[in-house]
């Protein structure tokens, strides 16, 4: 969903700028207005998962993100649909991340990063269905049908109800029945008992509070997560917007342009499942440090690419490095903490990084006004996946650490 967020927008670019006649800085000024949102986001939903459950959030963001990105399809004005993409920003920052701790407590530990990694293909799935939608809609319906059709997300609420919630956070509330008939569901050979007490195996010392990311060990990892994923989402929200521009500055038609997008995202069908099994086998910082790298060198040599399967190729391989190394990292750093204050590290991770995210956008329609080459405009990009790189190098990789595992154990 958070990419599908900025593939929207990045879609219609070229539509929208003829129909409002916008120029690039202020293109670039719309999309940083979303990241604004999730930055906000990121910051409050984390807290706030620790405080009411990660369900109850996840509930609640989905709804308001799934209305004011619908709205986006009816405004009239830049300022109207600048505060829709922020609140739509704000809800979302909060749904994804969480998602990522979720299933982080959720994963038998054997194959937990190989589960998270997966759920953040939902991204790649989204982006492609968004791509798919864009080629048939935007052409007889305008840019405006891309935001109608959103609606139909408001389904995932159906689904979100059935959830079960956060064992830590039920643990902490001291509902020890619900989390007694929770396990029943995941072992239909386990029977509960009103006397069960449940412990953690976790490193669970403290609350969900951010002066925890600072404590214990943890600081050195905080600091360099949230720098990482700065330059992480500067990539991100720079490249993928303004892809379908670049492409049209090389000549590709708008059609073209909604392909190579599309191309782009079916990398995960290939990045997904290969990030997933190197984080569970090698570790989260071998796997990213070596996506880092790789991924660099893919998108550098995209801008200098003109044959249409040439680049095709290519765009595949390079988004499944991109979206493979964004899961791996996502579940890196969500295993980085212990579940009583993982939402918040998890979600302060990625909201600190979005602020790096709000100046992709900016930078991508600075380079597009200033018409620089579309190579050199993504060698640019990629020079921060270096950096990324090195700093992850850094960190400490808690894999293996066995006081991580958040399996519940019975005391009777």
């Amino acid at each position: 969903m958070a990419h599908g967020f900025t593939n929207i927008f990045g879609l219609i670019i070229p539509t929208l700028m003829k129909d409002w006649n916008l120029q690039p800085a202020q293109v670039g000024l719309l999309g940083s207005w979303g990241m604004f949102g999730m930055i906000f986001g990121s910051l409050a939903f984390g807290p706030l998962a620790d405080s009411i459950g990660k369900k109850h959030s996840i509930l609640i963001g989905t709804a308001i993100y799934v209305i004011f990105t619908t709205a986006c399809g009816f405004v009239h004005s830049f300022n109207a649909f600048a505060i829709c993409r922020f609140i739509a920003g704000f809800a979302l920052a909060g749904i994804f991340p969480l998602a990522v701790a979720f299933t982080s407590e959720y994963s038998p530990k054997p194959i937990r990063s190989r589960l998270t990694v997966w759920v953040t293909s939902g991204m790649a799935v989204g982006t492609v269905i968004a791509a798919l939608a864009g080629m048939a809609l935007i052409g007889p319906y305008g840019w405006r049908a891309m935001f109608y059709v959103s609606a139909i997300m408001i389904l995932l609420l159906l689904g979100q109800a059935y959830l079960p919630e956060s064992i830590a956070y039920l643990k902490k509330k001291g509902q020890n029945q619900q989390i007694g008939r929770i396990l029943e569901r995941i072992d239909p050979t386990f029977k509960a008992t009103e006397a069960d007490d449940y412990q953690l195996e976790a490193k669970d010392s403290g609350k969900g509070t951010v002066a925890n990311l600072f404590k214990g060990g943890y600081a050195k990892n905080t600091v360099l997560f949230w720098i990482i994923m700065m330059c992480s989402y500067i990539f991100i929200y720079g490249v993928l917007m303004w892809l379908p521009k670049l492409m049209t500055m090389k000549g590709f038609s708008i059609k073209g342009s909604l392909f190579f997008t599309m191309t782009w995202n079916l990398g995960f069908i290939l990045g997904i499942p290969l990030f997933g099994y190197l984080s569970d086998k090698i570790g989260g910082r071998n796997t990213t440090r070596f996506g880092w790298v790789v991924l660099a060198i893919l998108v550098s040599l995209i801008g200098f690419m003109n044959n249409a399967i040439v680049l095709t190729i290519l765009l595949f391989f390079t988004g499944a490095f991109q979206h493979g190394v964004s899961g791996a990292m996502g579940s890196y750093l969500a295993q980085s903490y212990p579940t009583s204050f993982r939402a918040t590290g998890t979600t302060w991770g990625y909201g600190l990084g979005r602020i790096g995210g709000t100046a992709g956008p900016i930078i991508g329609g600075f380079l597009v006004a200033q018409k620089m080459h579309v190579g050199y405009n993504l060698m640019c990009f990629a020079s921060l996946l270096i950096i990324a790189a090195i700093l992850v190098s850094f960190t400490t990789d808690f894999f293996k650490k066995p006081e991580f595992s958040a399996a519940p154990q019975r005391n009777s």
